[in-house]
């Protein structure tokens, strides 16, 4: 590709995207299924970008991504709000994520006559919403705030489940002994490591940025520390972005911690930090869109790919809908609540990414992953799409 023609095509994503926001907050329809659809045309159909070249970035771009807008959402979240609704977010990921690929997993095998292994992978991967899609979209909803919370933490959970999941079953095909006690110990270990490390540097980087408040940079200096920080907690065997979700809750609520409170000023994070990372995730996730889409393949649209996919798609709605309706019982939630809990359900790049995984490893029956993961993106996202559209008309 030309580089005018690459310069010309990546200006014109960005004033899609800033359109696609403007067009939201006027008639309250997601742009989401827009920049998919420009990735479409820019990949399978005009054939202007190679989708082999795109999966070997897509794991690289697909963690960037995450926890950039991960950062964005821990900072807009208040501490008090997630405490109090930390049980309903766990709730739910929980019951939503194993629902799901317990029904999945058994109409793959019994219905599809799949192997169990490949059936509980695949389900495994379609298992979690996607927090780098459900954050932006509910930042923009007329909710109330404990409902962005609730979604927001409930998607980089379910994230986690389904990354340790799928690593732990890819580890069995090979060894065949690591038993359920690993996967158990893995998931614990990942949020342990996350939350205590998150929690740590958070109140290390406010006074590191009390220090930097006068000086150039502190927006930049904080992005590099957020990236070390995956790095750090990814080596230690915890979850980056989890990581750097609590270590936004701690920098957005520097001024309601009581052990922070009054040790320094918070106007660089509100005024600073807040504003130029809100530039970078509008950048990162209008092209994450456009990615997601210029990744989808001609083999999407064989009449068994689509069968199945609709079957993936109507077991995904099911689970969610009575994942949602135990939670909201449970927890006593009104009627909007429930609707928007119920639409949240997006599969995203780290969705494609997970399909990836088995496949690179050579696992038998595995062939197909990212074609359904594909598929099962697209319809996900469309039905978020008309039913964000359908409550905000409802609201006006």
């Amino acid at each position: 590709m030309d580089v005018p023609l690459l310069f010309f095509i990546a200006g014109g994503i960005i004033l899609v995207g800033f359109l696609g926001d403007y067009v939201y907050e006027k008639i309250k329809i997601p742009d989401v299924l827009v920049l998919l659809g420009i990735g479409i045309l820019l990949g399978p159909v005009f054939g202007m970008v190679d989708h082999q070249r795109l999966a070997e970035f897509a794991e690289y771009f697909g963690t960037f991504a995450l926890i950039v807008i991960l950062f964005e959402g821990g900072m807009d979240v208040k501490i008090s709000m997630l405490l109090r609704e930390l049980g309903n977010a766990t709730i739910l990921a929980t019951l939503s994520f194993a629902s799901t690929t317990g029904a999945i997993t058994a109409f793959l095998f019994y219905v599809q006559g799949w192997q169990f292994f490949p059936s509980i992978m695949m389900a495994s991967v379609l298992g979690c919403t996607s927090a780098a899609i459900v954050l932006p979209i509910v930042a923009k909803m007329s909710v109330k705030d404990e409902t962005r919370t609730v979604v927001g933490v409930e998607s980089a959970v379910s994230d986690v489940l389904a990354v340790v999941l799928v690593i732990s079953l890819i580890e069995f095909t090979k060894l065949e002994s690591i038993g359920i006690e690993k996967p158990l110990r893995a998931i614990a270990s990942s949020f342990s490591v996350a939350i205590v490390a998150g929690t740590v540097f958070g109140f290390f980087w406010f006074k590191v940025l009390n220090v930097l408040e006068e000086r150039k940079y502190s927006y930049m200096v904080t992005l590099g520390a957020m990236l070390i920080v995956v790095a750090a907690v990814d080596y230690l065997g915890g979850s980056g972005p989890i990581a750097v979700l609590i270590f936004g809750i701690i920098l957005g609520n520097c001024g309601d911690i009581p052990f922070i409170r009054g040790s320094g000023r918070c106007g660089l994070i509100d005024e600073t930090i807040k504003f130029f990372h809100g530039e970078v995730t509008f950048f990162i996730r209008t092209f994450f869109f456009v990615y997601l889409g210029m990744m989808i393949t001609s083999a999407v649209l064989s009449p068994r790919h689509i069968a199945v996919s609709l079957a993936l798609l109507c077991i995904i709605v099911l689970m969610r809908y009575l994942s949602v309706e135990f939670m909201v019982r449970s927890s006593g939630k009104g009627r909007e609540e429930k609707s928007a809990f119920f639409y949240m359900l997006p599969r995203g790049l780290a969705t494609a990414v997970l399909a990836s995984l088995p496949v690179a490893a050579g696992v038998e029956g595995s062939e197909n992953f990212i074609v359904y993961a594909v598929s099962v993106i697209i319809l996900t996202n469309v039905i978020m799409t008309f039913g964000v559209l359908n409550m905000e008309r409802n609201n006006t």
